[in-house]
């Protein structure tokens, strides 16, 4: 409304001086006047609305075809009895690892890994690095073990093939550091490359 009496006035006021508004003229007023005016209170709210909107809607983290070098932490000295023990070992071969880390023959590494898509029955996985190959259920819960850091700086984690989930896929996510990853779907028995990295 008050748009409308200022564009009436200036053109009153033009008539009264004896100026001739062009069409260009007063379109170019009219321009200016709407410029002049504040946002609506509705077309804020439609843009916050859109805000947050985009905001909820952005994902936590993506399914990565390939994502790149996963950084690992060391497993420290004081962690090494519960490193061992998250390893899935018979005592013999917990007794031959504890030996090898402690002459410094290799590092353990701490690898925490779920279920991203979060199925009620767990899925099961093969992980294997270097010469170590454990099984484990892969709950939506996140679980973290140690394994040997692996001489050729890879692991391999393999979905069973018969799980339960979709057609069997194994959908694994991990820790790169503190950022979670979730890795590609995995068809029944294959098998995926995981570069190893760590901070130091």
């Amino acid at each position: 409304m008050r748009r409308t009496l200022l564009i009436a006035g200036l053109f009153v006021a033009g008539t009264l001086l004896g100026v001739v508004l062009s069409p260009t003229v007063f379109g170019g007023l009219a321009g200016f006047v709407e410029e002049m005016q504040p946002p609506s209170v509705s077309g804020k709210r439609a843009r916050a609305s859109a805000v947050n909107a985009a905001t909820i809607a952005a994902p936590t983290y993506s399914e990565q075809q390939n994502p790149g070098p996963v950084m690992l932490t060391n497993v420290k000295d004081t962690e090494l009895g519960d490193a061992l023990a998250s390893m899935a070992l018979s005592p013999e071969r917990e007794r031959v690892i504890d030996a090898e880390v402690r002459s410094h023959r290799y590092r353990l590494l701490w690898l925490t890994v779920w279920d991203w898509d979060g199925d009620e029955v767990s899925d099961h996985i093969t992980i294997a690095s270097g010469d170590y190959k454990r099984q484990m259920d892969l709950s939506k819960g996140r679980k973290t073990v140690a394994i040997p850091e692996p001489p050729s700086r890879y692991i391999e984690i393999t979905g069973e093939p018969h799980n339960i989930g979709y057609e069997g896929w194994t959908t694994v996510a991990l820790l790169s550091g503190q950022r979670p990853i979730a890795l590609s779907r995995l068809v029944p028995g294959k098998t995926l490359q995981i570069e190893i990295d760590t901070a130091d």
